[in-house]
């Protein structure tokens, strides 16, 4: 929904949240579906926030980047105002999970004038599939962003074995 606000004598363009949401909730969706291929199954974290009402929190998912090589797969997510010690993360039963917390840097917010930037806990997972080693994963985290590197199975071609003949 979209309207006019009069401020000061001038009228402004003011946007609001869609009445079917959080904002980029849908976008969110759509972006796990597209890089599921990657993953063998499209990403979990819109389905997960939907059945623990935490739809809200889905504003301070991290955006991420895949980019997929021939020996492994690059996701770097953006975690502007994280601190490194902030944020975890681990997989289990096939499924990768990023999770934190961006901290306010004041206790309150009494007498702001403006407020715009979110702060809370985030969490997104994805689940990976059967050509990704999950033990050899590694992570490193600079400038708010976290990069990881998820290396590929090697792939095993099989080779002709020589069958002897007896007779």
């Amino acid at each position: 929904m979209t309207g006019l606000q009069t401020l000061n004598g001038s009228a402004r363009r003011v946007a609001s949240a869609p009445n079917g949401g959080v904002p980029f909730s849908l976008l969110s969706r759509d972006f796990d579906r597209m890089i599921g291929s990657i993953f063998g199954d499209r990403s979990i974290a819109s389905k997960a926030f939907a059945e623990t009402g935490e739809a809200e929190k889905a504003l301070l998912s991290p955006r991420v980047d895949v980019f997929d090589g021939e020996d492994h797969i690059e996701l770097s997510a953006e975690l502007p105002g994280v601190e490194q010690d902030d944020v975890d993360v681990s997989v289990l039963d096939g499924v990768l999970t990023i999770t934190g917390e961006k901290k306010s840097t004041r206790e309150t917010n009494e007498g702001a004038r403006v407020v715009e930037r979110s702060f809370g806990s985030f969490k997104r997972s994805f689940r990976l599939n059967d050509t990704i080693d999950a033990d050899n994963i590694t992570a490193s985290f600079k400038n708010g962003v976290l990069l990881l590197t998820l290396p590929k199975v090697a792939e095993q071609k099989p080779e002709p074995r020589k069958i002897a003949i007896s007779g």
